[in-house]
């Protein structure tokens, strides 16, 4: 099956957003739970917790920003209801979003910046990308924090 550059991005984002519910599984296995999301890998980074929530929620700002659909909110402090909340209601957002419309731009902001760009620039640049970085980042707050992840646990495909 040959899969269309657009295509394979949805299929990337869903993955990864797969991943993520995988590491919530594997959390819910662990006495310490509320502690392991509480760990910071830096002082002045974001918990384990809230890197979690900002992976799950950019599958929701790849695929229903640039169709103007809602994007569920973050709820603070994270705990593991709220993250599964806030999966649950990402993924039915996303399976009620329309198919992003490829050839339209997509206006946002990157931290301070004022971005303007394709929709797959947006989601292959951007929200994919970021998605990946705040899923490692909760990824290695886990490892730190003693929880036996591997490859595997991450990325779904690996195994040993």
């Amino acid at each position: 099956m040959t899969l269309t550059a657009e295509a394979a991005l949805v299929r990337s984002v869903v993955h990864y957003l797969g991943q993520a519910e995988h590491l919530l599984a594997k959390l819910e296995c662990e006495p310490e739970a509320k502690a392991l999301l509480a760990i910071q890998l830096a002082p002045d980074s974001f918990d384990t917790g809230f890197h979690l929530a900002v992976a799950i929620q950019f599958a929701a700002r790849a695929l229903c920003q640039p169709v103007g659909a809602d994007i569920p909110e973050i709820e603070e402090p994270c705990s593991l209801t709220s993250l599964r909340n806030l999966h649950s209601a990402v993924a039915e957002a996303i399976v009620k979003a329309p198919r992003p419309d490829w050839t339209v731009n997509v206006k946002h902001t990157a931290g301070e910046a004022q971005l303007e760009q394709s929709t797959a620039d947006y989601v292959a640049r951007f929200a994919l990308p970021n998605m990946l970085f705040h899923l490692t980042m909760a990824y290695a707050g886990l490892r730190h924090g003693g929880v036996r992840l591997g490859k595997a646990d991450f990325d779904g495909q690996h195994e040993y």
